[in-house]
């Protein structure tokens, strides 16, 4: 008997509970485990030939991605009532995780660029461009890098020079909301004269604009806006789209 319980003793301490099982991960949970965090550096917005940022918010930009000093603030629309476009130059993103955006913004000394947040705008890809030689008096538009269209176009005279470098489009206005004095349409860029603090009642921004005096095409006529036949404006006031690359080269 006293050898009977001895066993049943031993055989009852062996068939302990079992141990618990490991809780399983939920699917979710174990793909982000196995997907690594994001890391610092360069990022590739797609295969468009230019990308546009256009505000859904009032922007910040600043010197550097990240923070730094103080570049500009930019209201989410223009006086005009179109979304503040800005072009975009590259993308990086920092050890926070978090996107910034190099761009060309729309305010002097021209050439002018900061970083903003990805989240301030929303991005766009462009698959048109312009060129403006100087020398030739000419303006092409070009799709996926090709020519399309050329026009001849006015320039500004040698004591009111059109500035030259990388633009973009910042604006359409057509009158009434401008004077008839522009023709057609005027599509204002991010550049601004390098002699006129102001046009008018303006701020010295330069455009691509219509104009009243079809004598004035293929000649140094103006103060630094490029003057174009009213018919060649209408057809890129209906096809370029804010931040539209634009360069002028002497």
């Amino acid at each position: 008997m006293a050898v009977l319980l001895a066993l049943a003793v031993a055989l009852a301490g062996c068939g302990g509970s079992a141990p618990a099982e490991p809780a399983a991960q939920s699917p979710t949970t174990a793909a982000a485990a196995a997907e690594p965090a994001p890391k610092p550096g360069p990022v590739h917005l797609g295969n468009a030939r230019a990308y546009v940022a256009l505000a859904t918010t009032d922007v910040t930009v600043r010197s550097r991605p990240g923070g730094g000093g103080l570049v500009g603030l930019f209201p989410e629309k223009t006086p005009w009532g179109s979304q503040t476009a800005f072009l975009v130059r590259e993308a990086r993103r920092n050890a926070d995780g978090r996107t910034w955006l190099k761009v060309l913004v729309p305010r002097r000394p021209n050439g002018s660029s900061g970083w903003l947040l990805r989240d301030q705008v929303r991005l766009r890809p462009v698959d048109y461009s312009v060129e403006v030689d100087l020398s030739a008096r000419t303006v092409r538009l070009l799709r996926g890098g090709r020519a399309i269209r050329s026009w001849p176009a006015g320039i500004g005279r040698d004591w009111t020079p059109t500035p030259t470098g990388s633009f973009f489009v910042t604006v359409k206005l057509r009158p009434p909301q401008i004077s008839a004095v522009y023709g057609a349409w005027a599509l204002g860029l991010s550049g601004y004269s390098e002699v006129h603090e102001q046009f008018g009642t303006g701020d010295g921004q330069i455009a691509l604009h219509g104009n009243l005096n079809p004598a004035d095409v293929g000649r140094e006529v103006s103060n630094g806006c490029v003057r174009m036949d009213n018919q060649a404006i209408i057809t890129l006031a209906d096809t370029l789209p804010l931040g539209t690359p634009v360069t002028i080269q002497a």
